[in-house]
């Protein structure tokens, strides 16, 4: 199997089957992990043809990526795709995101909206270059857009890193284990036209003091 996508999915049972049709169309397998909810995402995304780890009770969007991405392992993929199941990413950007990996350009592809398009409170924005500003503080790489959930991995690559977000703290893992691992990294513009429900001010201060600590510790561990 050569493209997976992962979507963490949350009480989505209204909008899941559209989503998973539509990315259908660009890969060859589409995982949702809906650990947590207490509606029928977990059905609804099946019968739209995707595969679905055993539900749980555990709810946490690092969590559920970290599932999704060891449960990929037994399809042996070449790439993986992770994509918010909520419907801001647009599955039709995912052949633009794996692109660059198929020439071999690169090993991580983000999708960057602020390169891009993006529909979001000003609140969220003064949020995202507070955390793009850390980002750079510990790493002293320059990214556009640290916090999107929206990227494109080389799959060997990804099963390397070893994740133990549980929560939001995940985007900031992959993308400082990923510097930290020596990956070459990427940006394209990423299109999100409409503006949902994200992490609150309290979920993007703790953000920032994992990015401090997991920054300064991988520095340290160099």
């Amino acid at each position: 199997m050569e493209k997976i996508a992962i979507l963490a999915a949350y009480n989505l049972e209204n909008t899941i089957k559209e989503i998973v049709e539509r990315t259908n169309k660009f890969v060859d397998l589409v995982i949702v992990v809906s650990d947590g909810s207490n509606d029928n995402t977990n059905l609804i995304a099946k019968i739209a043809g995707a595969e679905c780890p055993e539900h749980t009770k555990t709810r946490g969007k690092g969590f559920a990526i970290r599932k999704g991405i060891e449960y990929s392992k037994k399809f042996d993929p070449k790439y993986i795709v992770l994509m918010d199941a909520d419907g801001q990413h647009l599955p039709e950007e995912i052949p633009n995101l794996i692109q660059p990996l198929e020439k071999g350009s690169c090993d991580v592809v983000v999708g960057s909206r602020m390169k891009g398009k993006i529909k979001t409170s000003k609140i969220n924005m003064i949020g995202n270059y507070f955390l793009i500003f850390l980002s750079f503080l510990v790493t002293g790489k320059y990214f556009s857009d640290t916090e999107s959930g929206f990227r494109a991995f080389d799959a060997k690559k990804l099963y390397q890193l070893k994740l133990n977000s549980i929560y939001y703290e995940i985007e900031t893992e992959l993308l400082l284990k990923s510097l930290h691992e020596g990956y070459r990294i990427i940006e394209l513009p990423i299109t999100v036209l409409k503006a949902v429900p994200g992490i609150t001010v309290f979920d993007g201060i703790k953000n920032g003091i994992y990015k401090l600590k997991l920054g300064i510790g991988l520095k340290l561990n160099k």
